[in-house]
């Protein structure tokens, strides 16, 4: 692993730092200000729930017509915009003084830092990679658990320190003076070209001199794709993680307090999570170049619903980071297992539209995810036997990829 990375440095760092400067606009970092942010400008828990939910949700509509530029026009057109885009996100937030601006600039934030900013790297790493897609895949994934460690540190001290709006520019900032900068540099030491797969990434049939539109695979659209059920199998699969994810995240309170756990030890539970999210990314990528892709699909969704049975038990303090560890474990296969999933079934070229399609349906669901559990808990079920239920119920889930592998669908050649 450590040879591939030294192999490919330039383009897997410029993959890696993709994901961790998505921080500003991903939820982790945003919370944070949430309560500055919403004290002074006078808005409810209810208005602020509400703006942040809307502009995720519509930010998501943008996703497939994002993933079309992406297919569409060079990466340094792309990597320009983004972050220029993102820059100024960070700068509406900064001057927003009502509600229509804060809606604006979430809306910005979410659709570029939650949504386009993985969906690049991503992306990049599936149509250059081929034969190391995995290896490449689960090493630009470190990003978000490096960014999840480093940046609320930053961010803390610099709103103690300066405030919230001085902190949102100071990322703006970081963007134009550090990201920028630094990715145009490791793109062109990369020598990165459009549609090209690099050099010994592709099978004898396929060289990589050949385009990726030259080479005779039949690379589905989306217009395709919503036609072939197939896709519906997967995208219920690769949504588990996330939904389940957020749904446990947002309920944790409720969960800790149920099982008589300190709310204390919800910090280093974390910490092992993000540990085991980090070593699971890593671990899964060679595996799935020698092996394939299907066998971890379905450890990664029995490893969730068994995270979940755990959760539902209870019992000594242990299990906090029994339960962490496994949902770690299952969520840092999941990024690598499910980018390599999608050009296995649907080709290359058009994968940022098909991406962008997937993230669509992936971070709606995502920001529905507490609503089920939220529901079930005001009807006077228990958490723990919610849990029990859910958990049941993801481990059937597990039949869904090992369905989809067997599903023949005709395509046209």
């Amino acid at each position: 692993m450590l040879q591939f990375y030294r192999k490919h440095s330039a383009l897997l760092t410029f993959g890696i730092l993709q994901y961790f400067f998505s921080a500003p606009g991903q939820t982790f970092l945003i919370s944070l200000f949430f309560t500055p942010i919403f004290d002074e400008l006078g808005l409810s828990q209810t208005a602020n729930a509400g703006i942040y939910s809307s502009a995720t949700l519509l930010a998501s509509f943008f996703l497939i017509p994002a993933g079309h530029l992406i297919d569409k026009y060079s990466i340094f057109r792309v990597i320009k915009t983004a972050t220029i885009s993102m820059a100024i996100a960070c700068i509406l937030l900064a001057f927003a003084h009502n509600l229509i601006a804060l809606f604006i600039a979430f809306f910005l934030l979410r659709l570029f830092g939650q949504g386009l900013f993985g969906l690049i790297s991503s992306t990049l790493m599936i149509k250059k990679f081929h034969k190391n897609r995995g290896k490449a895949l689960g090493i630009i994934t470190l990003g978000f658990p490096f960014s999840e460690g480093a940046y609320p540190f930053i961010a803390i001290f610099l709103l103690t320190q300066f405030g919230w709006r001085t902190t949102y520019l100071f990322f703006a900032f970081s963007y134009l003076l550090l990201m920028l900068p630094i990715q145009i540099y490791l793109l062109n030491k990369a020598q990165v070209k459009h549609d090209e797969f690099l050099e010994g990434e592709t099978t004898p049939l396929h060289t990589s001199q050949q385009t990726i539109k030259q080479q005779k695979i039949h690379h589905f659209t989306v217009k395709d794709i919503v036609k072939d059920i197939r896709f519906y199998i997967l995208l219920l699969a690769s949504c588990l993680p996330p939904m389940v994810l957020t749904g446990l995240f947002f309920h944790q309170q409720t969960l800790f307090n149920a099982n008589q756990w300190n709310i204390e030890l919800a910090a280093s539970g974390i910490l092992a999570y993000a540990i085991a999210k980090a070593l699971g990314s890593v671990f899964i990528g060679p595996l799935i170049d020698k092996y394939g892709a299907l066998t971890p699909f379905v450890l990664l969704i029995l490893l969730l619903g068994v995270g979940a049975e755990i959760a539902s038990f209870g019992g000594h303090e242990i299990n906090i980071y029994v339960y962490f560890t496994i949902i770690g474990v299952s969520l840092g296969f999941s990024s690598p297992v499910s980018n390599v999933v999608w050009p296995h079934f649907f080709g290359v070229k058009h994968m940022g539209s098909i991406k962008g399609l997937i993230g669509m349906f992936r971070n709606g669901l995502t920001a529905l995810g507490p609503l089920p559990v939220a529901m079930a808990l005001d009807a006077g079920i228990s958490i723990n036997k919610i849990l029990n239920w859910f958990g049941i119920a993801t481990m059937f889930c597990a039949f869904l990829p090992l369905i989809a592998w067997q599903w023949k669908v005709k395509e046209k050649n």
